[in-house]
């Protein structure tokens, strides 16, 4: 085996009706009597595609390679601000979790697991989140880790910020915050730093000479909500790939979802 292969997962939602899920998954799981089982919706459907699709290339991959997994954070959707676009138990939403995870745990040689956005997403100081971590084995957990792979320094957290315009980004400023930080702090810089939270792709690029910076998709298409703050503005959708230190965004952008504009002919 030589090299390594780093997939880059964020912002699953799992169990939101606009997020990835099980194509089939069940409902009060704490109760037999009730226990339902539903069919992923159309949006769900397409995702799953997506989801297929690129682990499908991962292993491809990393077949010679180590590999390495990271989930960047908001694993579940959790029960927050009285959404109904949601499983409304996250005992259910954990179980649809582990269905789409664990096989990924199953040929991670290591799985790396960020907290995200506690309470709304992961529970009260992140516990669902973090039971969902120690259910699957994960190598390291934290807020923000820092990994050293193959002699490149990769840090990885959930909170990042991204511009809410589509054609402006705020990766290079972001990466020059985090690269301070490490400064002051006398450490080596990262080369990689990679950051969810806000479901949108943008990336620093060449900017600076050995640091960049990539803020990653989601697994989540656009809520009510989503379509009340940024009606024109998309979800990105895919996961960030880096193969031997060099950075792959050939699945980080998939495109076609079912609410993607359209001319309706009338």
């Amino acid at each position: 085996m030589s090299g390594s292969v780093l997939a880059v997962i964020s912002d699953t939602h799992i169990g939101s009706t606009t997020a990835l899920a099980p194509l089939r998954y069940q409902l009060h799981n704490r109760n037999s009597l009730e226990l339902q089982t539903v069919e992923a919706n159309r949006l769900q459907k397409w995702l799953h595609e997506q989801w297929v699709d690129y682990w499908a290339y991962v292993r491809t991959l990393s077949k010679r390679r180590r590999l390495i997994v990271a989930h960047l954070g908001d694993v579940i959707d959790g029960n927050h601000h009285g959404s109904t676009q949601l499983v409304s138990e996250v005992g259910d939403q954990y179980e649809m979790a582990m269905q789409l995870l664990e096989p990924i745990r199953g040929f991670a040689n290591t799985f790396v697991g960020i907290f995200g956005t506690g309470p709304s997403h992961g529970g009260m100081d992140n516990a669902d989140e973090a039971a969902i971590y120690s259910k699957l084995g994960a190598d390291y957990v934290g807020q923000q880790v820092t990994l050293s792979i193959d002699g490149v320094l990769v840090d990885l957290a959930h909170h990042g910020r991204a511009s809410a315009r589509n054609y402006s980004s705020t990766a290079v400023s972001q990466a020059a915050e985090v690269m301070l930080e490490y400064a002051q702090s006398g450490d080596p810089l990262p080369n990689l730093i990679l950051r969810g939270h806000r479901h949108k792709f943008q990336d620093s690029g060449a900017h600076f000479e050995q640091t960049r910076l990539i803020q990653c998709p989601a697994w989540q298409l656009k809520t009510s909500h989503g379509w009340k703050v940024a009606t024109n503005a998309r979800s990105d959708i895919g996961g960030v790939i880096v193969i031997d230190g060099n950075v792959n965004l050939s699945k980080a952008r998939y495109r076609g979802a079912p609410d993607e504009r359209k001319v309706v002919e009338c």
